[in-house]
């Protein structure tokens, strides 16, 4: 993006209507958890909402609720299948131990075809490494 004055400004990629799924296992307390968002789920959307919700701070279980509060728009599912019209869909599990993390994995479904794997699973940090490059990670607060 460029200002009135022709100086650029960095700042969110405009949003693109590429529906996606998210489905959250293994965080305490809730079993299974799906949202859906109707823009920006191509990788380096869902790279973006990933590095934005981690900088809520907390640890890997505390993930799923700082998603919830940066993702104000995210609709709950009872199953990933009620968004017929996903183009994307992303599996984030929690591994707990003695040092939890995140593993996400990746599909997409053209229109007519079902879901073919896009990569994953593979830790958090290194799908947001890999679909968003560091000029475009979101600034700290």
């Amino acid at each position: 993006m460029v200002d009135d004055g022709g100086t650029p400004q960095c700042s969110r990629p405009t949003a693109l209507a590429t529906r996606a799924v998210y489905s959250f296992t293994g965080f305490p307390g809730i079993p299974e958890c799906h949202l859906y968002l109707h823009h920006d789920g191509y990788p380096t959307g869902a790279a973006w909402r990933f590095a934005t919700a981690l900088r809520e701070g907390g640890d890997a279980s505390t993930f799923l609720a700082a998603f919830l509060s940066t993702q104000a728009r995210a609709e709950p599912l009872t199953a990933p299948d009620q968004a017929a019209d996903a183009e994307y869909r992303y599996g984030i599990e929690l591994i707990p131990g003695a040092d939890p993390h995140l593993l996400v994995q990746c599909w997409r479904r053209l229109p007519g075809a079902s879901w073919h794997p896009r990569c994953g699973p593979t830790p958090m940090a290194l799908f947001i490494s890999r679909f968003l490059p560091a000029a475009q990670r979101p600034a700290a607060p």
